[in-house]
């Protein structure tokens, strides 16, 4: 009998935890592999490879991502090979087998996480028996609600499936899921998390074996699976140092963090020993009303939360991710807007803007007729509306989210939104991205396949409108978006005559080359001269930087008379 595992992935850089344990679970036992796509493949061409594999059965992974696309793939692999057996399990639909198994072409839902219960359900396929009695399996006409979960000191016993021989030559290329524990203490109402019950933890030496393993084979990213990384402060703090113990140049780690926990103590420790451009640190907030944190049973704090926050700012050394949810329960707009802004104000690299989704299984999707929730059917199931919060008061959050992700985080105006932010929109950032989308759609603007002159030129004429002139931010900013030496600014009105002699007065002036350690070839070919002022012009140098993170060198240079 031969066993394929398989998934779509979102992207391709993504990798499939889940079907790694599967596969390593079962290898010595049964005649099993595993293959990776991504959603945007097409579902015929899907279907044609994993049918040229000849497998007998086929195990499909479902996410919130791919769920519609595997429903359909399913389809296809039935119509086509009706004797095929199939499986599915994964967050998706473990919750609510009896809905999948009515609805869906399959033969089996596992529940849970399967490592060892697929191997009692191969085992019993190979013997012919398709209506088993295993805990977490159920199959039409047999529903067992068992949401399984393995045993860890089992798990440490197979062979790691962050070693595999196939993976070895993409790990530079692909982010690296790493779980050092499972389960979530909390019981966030919104959240899948929160039908676990307990954390385990894996054994420390396993995972600085595994860690050890991907350093040095050169992983790229490597994100930690953990719903709270740092709820163990033993734990936590054995990981962070061993990491900064064995850092190489390249690699970058991430976690999701819960602030209210971080102690001075660690604060200090990271802000002091971390090297640059290391550690990303995920920080859920979501709301900062309190009366909708207690509905969903979110315990924070927010005071202490935005201290913690600010003290790792100071430090420099962790880039911070932040998250925020719109439609939570009892959060109106008018409250939501001062969530965004208390959250906007700490001053983190990135602010992500989420809507609320009803996920299958989750206490606030069966509770959803209590606050008047109108949420779409299909995934990613995103409301509609609720008792306190209109869909049209939802579109306008979208509007902004819109704005958010194509100034803010996008992180293409670091210097010109830092400096609108904090001193012309000061505690009205959610009011700033909504009018600055709003103005990029009256200026017709595509959504979509922009071009970057096209953001400078709107962020450009949306300030011009208001009286705001930073010309000298946006134009630095513009010029630090290339890598190369561009055309131009497209503020930059002056003729070719013009440009050629400036240039040839900067570079007549030898004494001014060699005092900058500058050569006529790196002007002529690598720089940019734009005159700030009628003296002053400021040579931008391409094409000699060190990251893209890294601004270009400036130099500037006082016009003689």
């Amino acid at each position: 009998m031969k066993i394929v595992l398989s998934t779509l992935n979102a992207k391709y850089i993504h990798t499939s935890l889940a079907l790694r344990w599967l596969y390593v679970a079962n290898k010595e036992r049964f005649d099993v592999s595993f293959i990776e796509f991504v959603i945007k493949e097409d579902l015929n061409t899907v279907a044609h490879k994993l049918l040229q594999t000849n497998c007998d059965v086929l195990g499909l992974s479902v996410s919130i991502w791919n769920v519609q696309q595997t429903r359909a793939l399913i389809d296809k692999l039935k119509s086509l090979r009706p004797e095929l057996i199939i499986f599915i399990g994964g967050p998706e639909v473990m919750y609510e087998p009896d809905f999948f198994l009515e609805q869906w072409n399959i033969d089996y839902l596992i529940g849970g996480e399967g490592e060892f219960v697929t191997g009692e359900l191969f085992e019993a396929l190979e013997q012919g028996v398709r209506e088993v009695s295993i805990k977490g399996v159920s199959y039409p006409g047999h529903i067992d609600r068992t949401i399984v979960q393995a045993d860890i000191n089992r798990l440490v016993e197979l062979d790691s499936p962050y070693q595999l021989a196939c993976d070895k030559d993409s790990l530079i290329h692909r982010v690296v899921y790493l779980e050092t524990s499972r389960g979530c203490p909390y019981q966030c109402q919104y959240c899948l998390s929160s039908l676990e019950k307990g954390v385990r933890y894996f054994p420390q030496e396993y995972i600085f074996e595994n860690m050890k393993y991907l350093i040095d084979e050169g992983a790229h990213l490597i994100k930690f699976l953990d719903r709270t990384f740092n709820l163990n402060q033993e734990h936590t703090y054995g990981i962070f140092r061993f990491l900064i113990e064995h850092y190489r140049p390249g690699l970058s780690c991430q976690f999701e963090i819960y602030a209210d926990l971080l102690k001075d103590e660690m604060i200090n420790y990271l802000n002091t020993e971390l090297p640059d451009n290391y550690f990303r640190f995920e920080i859920g907030i979501q709301s900062t009303y309190e009366p909708t944190n207690l509905e969903v049973k979110r315990r924070q704090d927010f005071q202490l939360l935005a201290s913690n926050i600010r003290k790792l700012l100071a430090g420099g050394k962790i880039d911070l991710h932040l998250d925020l949810i719109a439609g939570l329960p009892f959060e109106t707009y008018e409250r939501f807007i001062q969530s965004f802004n208390d959250v906007f104000a700490l001053g983190a690299k990135e602010v992500q803007l989420g809507f609320l989704k009803m996920l299958r299984g989750t206490n606030l999707r069966k509770n959803a007729a209590k606050y008047g929730y109108q949420f779409d059917s299909e995934a990613p199931y995103e409301i509609f509306y609720n008792d306190a919060i209109s869909a049209e008061e939802l579109e306008l959050i979208h509007r902004a989210e819109e704005a958010l992700d194509r100034y803010w985080n996008s992180g293409r105006f670091s210097r010109s939104l830092s400096y609108l932010v904090e001193n012309h929109y000061k505690g009205r950032y959610f009011e700033f991205f909504l009018a600055l989308n709003n103005y990029y759609n009256e200026k017709n603007f595509p959504a979509f396949g922009y071009q970057l002159e096209d953001v400078f030129q709107v962020l450009s004429g949306f300030l011009e409108e208001r009286g705001i002139s930073i010309f000298h931010l946006l134009r630095n900013d513009y010029y630090d978006n290339y890598t190369l030496r561009p055309h131009g600014f497209w503020k930059d009105t002056r003729t070719k005559k013009e440009k050629k002699a400036l240039l040839q007065r900067v570079l007549q002036d030898k004494e001014f080359l060699e005092e900058n350690q500058l050569s006529a070839t790196q002007i002529e070919k690598y720089a940019t001269l734009d005159l700030i002022s009628d003296k002053t012009v400021e040579i931008t140098l391409f094409h000699v930087r060190e990251n893209k993170q890294t601004p270009h060198p400036r130099f500037y240079y006082e016009l003689k008379d």
